[in-house]
């Protein structure tokens, strides 16, 4: 059982919150560049489908250099940098019920769903 505590930390942060959101809804492995398409969508409401490149860039760098070692290292997500790939390895039942409020309250998916069909 994790604190309540490292729970809350894991979750004080809108982009972490929101790559956990998509990391449990995909199945395997998928690239940073997809997983930052996805939260710049989320973040910006952009409707269009268009991001300029310095702003995904910044995404792309926020997730490795900041979010993806905290969640890593709370043993949830798998990051391969030597393919620049991640995946959700499982969260623990604490952490699931969090994720599962804090995304209902949000409901990301449901501001943007273009970055879905343009990627997928």
């Amino acid at each position: 059982m994790e604190s309540l505590d490292d729970v809350f930390s894991l979750f004080s942060t809108e982009r972490r919150r929101y790559a956990l959101y998509y990391l449990q809804s995909v199945d395997g492995p998928i690239s940073i560049d997809e997983l930052a398409e996805h939260i710049y969508a989320w973040e910006t409401e952009n409707e269009d489908g268009t991001i300029p490149d310095d702003e995904l860039q910044h995404v792309i760098l926020s997730l490795e250099h900041t979010h993806l070692p905290k969640i890593e290292d709370a043993t949830h997500v798998e990051y391969d940098r030597t393919n620049d790939q991640v995946r959700i390895s499982g969260l623990s039942m604490e952490a699931n019920v969090v994720l599962s409020v804090s995304e209902a309250i949000e409901q990301p998916s449901e501001t943007n769903d273009f970055v879905v069909s343009r990627l997928g």
